[in-house]
């Protein structure tokens, strides 16, 4: 078994086609047929079923060899870099909660770029309850996300709290006011930021002062929630909180500041329990996404050296 072997096995998985995997690599694509085929012979079972005109699906040993092979390239990689510390040429698979990626990714990624133009970053956005299982089978090596719907073999170190707050349109009766009560809310409809595992945190804030909610719309998109409330279609809640109070729909938004005793949502870096330590690169990620937030946030980087993906413990 070789390293090359891995390498192609790794990039046809993750695209479902030798074709794009040969582009990817810069290799003659029956040079990435013949290597896996050798590997299948080398470990005795079938690794992909190539479908015709559908593509390459992994079979259940595939999938096992696929986690594995990621860490041991990510391992090779991560020891070649060590002996060349200034070397930081390759690739970075990172995650981000879809509703964070237009706030903070624009800058991470621009700022790796001027700082470490040899660092190709690929990101995946997620909403969270796609986080752990991709940090688990190693599709991704860390993300930028909510604290939501991650379990124990989630390691995290929060970046910021941020706070709920409701939004309505700038003609609703209620634009007059900075803040409000979740009860005065319950009887207006509700748009809904409607996400796996989101949508369960939006509620449960009503179910935890005891009102029900009257949810009228949902959407899975920010944007989409935003036009329809500044279009005077109800209320909202969100946490993410944008620069400008105008919307797609050109319409614009009036934040109030809620009254109940509500905790804020935390924002994580989140990276897999185990013992491997985080590669350089991932560490060059963090760090980046460490400064972003506290840009945004107005405050400094209060991120210490104990509390990187390297040493923080789950």
């Amino acid at each position: 078994m070789s390293l090359a072997q891995l390498r192609y096995f790794v990039a046809a998985a993750e695209h479902g086609s030798m074709t794009w995997a040969a582009d990817e690599l810069f290799v003659a694509q029956s040079a990435v047929s013949t290597a896996i085929a050798n590997l299948e012979t080398t470990v005795g079972v079938q690794l992909l079923i190539r479908r015709r005109a559908k593509g390459l699906q992994l079979t259940p040993a595939g999938a096992e060899l696929l986690v594995r092979a990621r860490s041991i390239l990510a391992s090779v990689d991560d020891a070649v870099a060590s002996m060349r510390p200034e070397h930081t040429a390759g690739r970075v698979h990172v995650g981000c909660f879809r509703t964070l990626a237009p706030f903070y990714l624009p800058s991470i990624i621009s700022n790796l770029a001027d700082e470490h133009p040899e660092l190709q970053v690929d990101v995946t956005e997620m909403s969270a309850e796609q986080v752990e299982p991709a940090l688990a089978n190693q599709s991704i090596e860390i993300a930028l996300t909510y604290e939501l719907g991650l379990g124990p073999g989630v390691r995290q170190e929060i970046l910021a709290e941020v706070p709920l707050y409701a939004a309505v349109s700038a003609g609703h009766p209620l634009a007059d006011r900075e803040a409000v009560h979740l009860a005065e809310l319950a009887d207006e409809n509700m748009v809904l930021l409607d996400m796996p595992v989101s949508r369960e945190y939006f509620l449960q804030r009503f179910a935890d002062a005891g009102l029900r909610p009257t949810v009228r719309y949902r959407f899975a998109s920010f944007e989409a929630v935003r036009a329809m409330v500044a279009s005077g279609h109800g209320f909202t809640l969100l946490n993410q909180l944008p620069k400008v109070a105008s919307t797609y729909s050109g319409g614009e938004l009036h934040r109030l500041r809620l009254l109940d005793d509500v905790p804020p949502l935390s924002l994580v870096l989140a990276w897999s329990g185990g013992e491997r330590p985080a590669t350089k690169k991932a560490q060059l990620f963090a760090e980046q996404c460490r400064r972003s937030v506290a840009e945004l946030a107005g405050t400094p980087s209060q991120a210490s050296p104990s509390a990187s993906p390297s040493t923080v413990s789950g």
